[in-house]
C-alpha cells in the first residue's frame, strides 16, 4: 500500500502537482464548488462571460447529457484588491441555472469571471472529451 501511495505522490509531482493540490480538487469536486456563492467557480476572462460558456459549453450533465443554461443575474459581490482583475472596486459573481438536456431537475451554479483557477467539472457531472 505504501509503495502505491508513493508512486501516485511521485506521479503527481512529476506533473506539476504535489499531493495537496491533488487532495484540495479533491475536496472541492466533493464540496460546495460552483453551487455555493462561496465556492465559485473560478473561470476568469474579465466582464464577458466567455470563459464562462466554453465552460458550460465543456460541461456535461449527470447522465452525460449537454446543459441548456439560462443567466440569472449577479450574485454577492467582493472587494476587489487587485486592480488588473476589474476597473470596479468589487469583483461580481454570476449565477446561471443549468439543466440537462431531457432533465427537468436544475442546478443554480455561481462563475468568477474576474479571478481563475483551473475549473473542474462540478460534482456529479463530467467534461466532454
Amino acid at each position: 500500500m505504501k509503495t502505491v501511495l508513493f508512486l501516485f505522490a511521485l506521479t503527481m509531482t512529476s506533473f506539476g502537482f504535489s499531493q495537496d493540490d491533488a487532495v484540495k480538487k479533491q475536496v472541492k469536486i466533493a464540496g460546495s464548488y460552483g453551487f455555493k456563492e462561496k465556492n465559485p467557480i473560478k473561470v476568469g476572462g474579465g466582464e464577458m462571460p466567455v470563459e464562462t460558456l466554453a465552460y458550460i459549453k465543456k460541461l456535461r450533465g449527470p447522465n452525460g447529457g449537454a446543459l441548456y443554461y439560462k443567466k440569472l443575474g449577479k450574485g454577492t459581490s467582493y472587494d476587489n484588491p487587485n486592480p488588473d482583475l476589474t476597473h470596479r472596486d468589487k469583483g461580481i459573481l454570476y449565477m446561471y441555472e443549468l439543466r440537462e438536456d431531457g432533465e427537468k431537475k436544475t442546478y443554480i451554479v455561481y462563475f468568477d469571471q474576474y479571478r481563475f483557477e483551473e475549473p473542474t467539472p462540478l460534482k456529479g457531472f463530467s467534461f466532454k472529451d
